[in-house]
């Protein structure tokens, strides 16, 4: 896949909020000089620690979506593009001084079709990725997607990234209840088998595939019934922190302004989290736009 050829995407730019900490996805290297500042700003506010989704920035080599990964892809040429891109970010958060760095392993659209294959990519990939790790001082998070036919068990993901002590699985509650959906699979038991190897966790809602592709990342909000289709997160919450008590929790929805839902919602979770963990965490504020820097 040459990028030459592809019309750039433009990028998201956006900082997600989390329990005492935030994570910035897909920047613009210009965006990069607004961050500082907005850091500052929320450390005051009592954030305590902030990570890198990859790309961050997304360079002018890579013009697609921020999502993209070929690290399953069978073209060597395009796996490297994404290592490339990986080692670019991977330098900043050294730089900046990131906790820790999420990536994608998979990515359906671009990913093999042939089983052996992608179990021979990803234990590639991820043997890679744990040296790029120890080379940079930043730990690496493959956030787990159950939308690829070749590689969506979380058995591949627990062999393939459980090998290596430099890296662990980032578990989005979202992608990974709509891709059990799609696979007519329990989503709690794909959940249950991941959660002694994640460290992080992206939350948002959503009731089936078609909500998700009107609607996007749902903002989470106690009012959400899992009986009327929604994601049981109290449920969710309960299986990972019992298994990992350390594990970091963003809100992978962005926030123009945060609402009186919107605080409901984080409310909601850190009193969740506090019941399942203690209360060792700080939920976001309100009054600060941390969205498109």
């Amino acid at each position: 896949m040459q990028s030459s050829t592809v019309e750039r995407i433009k990028e998201a730019g956006i900082l997600h909020k989390g329990l005492g900490r935030v994570e910035a996805f897909d920047f613009a290297r210009g965006g990069l000089s607004q961050l500082r500042g907005v850091l500052d700003g929320l450390y005051a506010e009592g954030t305590e620690s902030f990570s890198f989704h990859a790309p961050v920035p997304r360079p002018e080599y890579f013009p697609f979506s921020g999502v993209t990964s070929f690290l399953l892809n069978e073209d060597p040429a395009n796996r490297q593009l994404s290592f490339r891109l990986l080692e670019d970010t991977l330098k900043q958060a050294g730089e900046w001084g990131a906790e820790y760095v999420v990536c994608h392993l998979t990515y359906r659209l671009t990913d093999t079709q042939d089983e052996r294959m992608a179990m021979r990519l990803a234990e590639q990939a991820c043997r890679r990725l744990a040296e790029m790790s120890r080379s940079h001082g930043v730990p690496i998070h493959a956030e787990f997607t159950s939308y690829s036919n070749a590689f969506h068990r979380p058995s591949q993901f627990v062999e393939m990234v459980g090998a290596h002590t430099e890296l662990g699985i980032c578990i989005d509650t979202g992608h990974a209840f709509l891709g059990a959906q799609q696979r007519n699979k329990n989503y709690l038991k794909d959940i249950e088998a991941l959660a002694p190897y994640a460290r992080s966790m992206h939350l948002w809602n959503a009731r089936d595939f078609e909500h998700y592709k009107k609607h996007g990342h749902v903002p989470l909000h106690p009012s959400q019934r899992p009986r009327e289709g929604w994601i049981d997160v109290e449920r969710v919450l309960e299986v990972v922190l019992g298994a990992n008590k350390e594990v970091k929790i963003i809100f992978e929805y962005p926030v123009k302004e945060v609402t009186r839902e919107l605080q409901e919602g984080f409310d909601w979770i850190k009193g969740l989290a506090e019941r399942f963990n203690g209360p060792k965490v700080q939920g976001p504020k309100s009054g600060r736009n941390e969205e498109g820097l």
